[in-house]
């Protein structure tokens, strides 16, 4: 256990410095990640702090889009192209389906939460009409 909190401690680390870099300065951050590794004999640890790092930065980089039902084209694009604007012109918008939500869409990025469903605003209006009973 304390190996795979070991790795994803470096592998956070790592993707924070490499992200927005050019080329050749993830090289030397890479570079200078394994010669700590090698100092501590830890290097055997660099290929999955590595693949960890790739992960993480990954999924920093995507916008999961939740839709009710499969919109069209023109719909998709211009929902992709808001969500761009408001969290980043990088993310890359990932859509899926949800029929459970009934309506509307849910957004969810690593550090952010866009639930604008029918399914959140019912359970709003029940949980009022509750408290006011």
């Amino acid at each position: 256990m304390k190996t795979k909190t070991t790795i994803t401690t470096w592998a956070r680390v790592l993707a924070d410095l490499l992200a927005g870099e050019p080329a050749a300065e993830q090289e030397k951050i890479i570079k200078r990640l394994a010669s700590q590794l090698i100092r501590k004999k830890k290097d055997y640890l660099l290929p999955k702090i590595l693949e960890t790092a790739g992960k993480l930065a990954a999924r920093k980089d995507k916008v999961e889009l939740v839709l009710a039902h499969d919109a069209d084209k023109e719909t998709r694009e211009m929902l992709g192209k808001k969500l761009k604007e408001s969290l980043g012109k990088d993310k890359n918008v990932e859509i899926k389906l949800d029929e459970s939500i009934i309506g509307g869409f849910v957004a969810k990025t690593e550090d952010y939460l866009i639930d604008a469903s029918v399914k959140k605003y019912l359970n709003q209006l029940k949980r009022v009409s509750l408290e006011e009973i």
